[in-house]
């Protein structure tokens, strides 16, 4: 891999930290918690400052690095990655929409290893008050909560956006989006214990709700109408709608998943005959086809990951395509990772059963990425499908018409 853009102590502590990450998996799924030991370490190995500008106390890590440091992570404990991938994506979002106003949390996760919550989905009931807005309702998968000392909501403010141009022709939109950052020690706030799940057992992924909470303007920045990276160094730009960590922690689950399958294989034999399961034909198509399948989807994710590094550093703006490109090789990382891991279980077989075994919880977890509602594989072909027609990705009515 081309280093030119790799923050390699970065990645070197990544590995360390993944020894003691996959000693501790097993107790975390149980404990449904990350153990404090390991936050300490992901903020000791500057993993919680990645998505913060150096100029902050951060390590502005770009898109190539940050794809290692996921792969590594979820080889090793799957949850400790999608925590840290939804913890970056809301420090990365508060730099975005709020600039020198970040300063503050964005210090606070550098410097003390403070932890952010992101809810994603914009719900809640939102209003105007005298000096910011009161909200109320309940925001789902808040991952890495229980630890989080900020919760940053997207919700719908009443009003236009604020910065809509005066001479925007139509109809102002009635509302607009808003993140709220909302203490979870705030008054009013209540998380709440029901990430009971089959999957990613240890990020916590609780719900929030809100009960006509107060919150300041200064803490309630608006979602820009338009991408502007004013606020971000080159290194942390991408295009809107990039979706990076979950793509990259399903291959590394997957390329874990494909080393333990042949770790195993190699000392076990057939349940019938006793032949030695690597000299199966059948066996060795199956690990052929799953590492062909994860190889080329980082293979093409990597390529897009650089490409947009590259032109981010060029100071090129980004355009639709890039976009594009981007979810469509991380739609070909999730669906080839679950396909890899499903194939497995023609050399597992019953064996891979086991909960004490690794790779039950391998199969669990990979599922998680074609889930996400932002990501879901047929949202992702309309998204690429109107890109190759032109149609506009936002034309209504979607059928008929």
């Amino acid at each position: 891999m081309d280093d030119k853009y790799t923050d390699l102590a970065l990645v070197e502590g990544a590995k360390s930290l993944a020894v003691r990450l996959a000693e501790r998996a097993s107790e975390a799924e149980k404990n449904r918690a990350l153990h404090p030991e390991t936050v300490q370490e992901l903020h000791e190995a500057g993993i919680l400052a990645m998505g913060i500008p150096k100029s902050l106390g951060g390590r502005e890590a770009n898109l190539v690095t940050l794809m290692q440091v996921y792969e590594t992570l979820a080889g090793a404990c799957p949850s400790t990655a999608w925590c840290v991938g939804n913890h970056t994506g809301a420090v990365r979002r508060l730099n975005e929409v709020m600039g020198e106003a970040a300063e503050p949390y964005l210090r606070a996760v550098a410097e003390e290893g403070a932890v952010v919550a992101h809810g994603v989905v914009p719900t809640g009931d939102t209003r105007s008050a005298p000096g910011g807005f009161v909200s109320s309702g309940r925001w789902p998968f808040m991952s890495f909560s229980n630890y989080a000392r900020w919760a940053v909501l997207s919700t719908m403010a009443p009003g236009p956006p604020p910065d809509r141009p005066s001479d925007a022709v139509g109809e102002p939109p009635k509302m607009h989006g808003r993140h709220l950052i909302v203490p979870f020690a705030h008054k009013g706030v209540t998380l709440h214990d029901n990430w009971h799940t089959m999957s990613l057992r240890a990020t916590s992924s609780n719900d929030i709700t809100l009960d006509e909470v107060f919150v300041d303007e200064a803490a309630t920045p608006a979602t820009p109408s338009r991408q502007s990276d004013a606020n971000v160094p080159p290194a942390l730009r991408v295009p809107v709608g990039t979706s990076y960590a979950p793509p990259c922690t399903v291959l590394g689950i997957a390329q874990a998943a494909i080393k333990d399958t042949i770790e195993y294989a190699k000392s076990a034999g057939m349940s019938y005959g006793g032949a030695s399961r690597i000299s199966m034909p059948g066996n060795q198509f199956a690990i052929a086809e799953a590492a062909m399948l994860v190889e080329s989807a980082r293979a093409y994710l990597l390529q897009e990951a650089t490409a947009i590094v590259d032109k981010a550093f060029r100071g090129e703006p980004f355009e639709r395509g890039d976009g594009i490109r981007m979810r469509m090789a991380g739609h070909m990382a999730r669906q080839n990772s679950q396909k890899a891991v499903e194939g497995l279980w023609v050399i597992r077989g019953a064996h891979g059963l086991y909960e004490e075994e690794k790779f039950e919880r391998y199969y669990r977890d990979v599922r998680i990425g074609t889930l996400p509602a932002p990501t879901a594989p047929d949202r992702v072909r309309e998204q690429v499908g109107k890109f190759l027609f032109d149609i506009p990705e936002n034309v209504e009515p979607r059928w008929g018409g």
